[in-house]
């Protein structure tokens, strides 16, 4: 009779146990999302295209598919958008 409440003990403390060794158990708090890492992200983002953009101008003029007067337009544009997005990119503190 001993042996069989010893045993019921030992469950109801593995079963209490189990239960309560999340709210025990210590976890390091996540620190909150950087939002100007976010942004950073982004401008790196919105950088790779934009260069990506200028490669693709280029092949496409060397191509012949663009005309000198098409590519100098679309190459300078995209080129400001480039230039703007580092400018961006360097004031959130990135180099």
């Amino acid at each position: 009779m001993l042996v069989g409440a010893l045993i019921v003990v030992l469950a109801a403390l593995a079963v209490v146990a189990a239960v309560a060794w999340p709210l025990v158990v210590h976890r390091p708090a996540e620190a909150p999302p950087d939002p100007s890492s976010d942004a950073r992200s982004g401008l790196e983002e919105d950088l790779e295209r934009s260069l990506a953009a200028i490669r693709e101008i280029e092949m496409d003029h060397r191509a012949g598919n663009l005309s000198d007067e098409d590519f100098a337009e679309l190459d300078r544009a995209e080129r400001a958008r480039a230039v703007e997005l580092m400018r961006r990119r360097d004031e959130l503190g990135g180099g």
